[in-house]
């Protein structure tokens, strides 16, 4: 988690959300991070626990339930936005798919020299 993200009130975090930028809630419990200039992930309780996901294009969604407070994360970090919804072992795997894939990118843009 970035130092720089902002810590807001959990309730106040849909904005932030919508617009795709990192924040954290005043505990630390509930927290979006931007992996790439693509891949933006809202996670409860750690990276084992993404609540939703935008790959740029799509809004990806956890469809397990785990407790009331992860329940209420989901509920105040929705983007009121179409979800698709998949299991938290899809989206786990998504995101580190796509975390490789961008590091691999960039290896070959920096060999390249493309690299900003």
């Amino acid at each position: 988690m970035s130092k720089a993200a902002p810590r807001i009130n959990g309730r106040k975090c849909r904005p932030y959300v919508q617009d795709r930028k990192a924040f954290q809630n005043s505990n630390g419990q509930l927290y979006a991070v931007q992996h790439t200039p693509l891949l933006y992930v809202v996670y409860s309780y750690g990276e084992h626990w993404p609540l939703f996901v935008h790959d740029g294009f799509d809004w990806y969604e956890n469809e397990e339930k785990y407790s009331m407070t992860t329940t209420r994360h989901r509920s105040n970090a929705n983007p009121f936005a179409p979800t698709i919804k998949r299991s938290c072992t899809w989206l786990r795997n998504f995101i580190a798919n796509h975390k490789g894939h961008y590091r691999a990118l960039d290896d070959v843009q920096s060999t390249l020299g493309l690299a900003a």
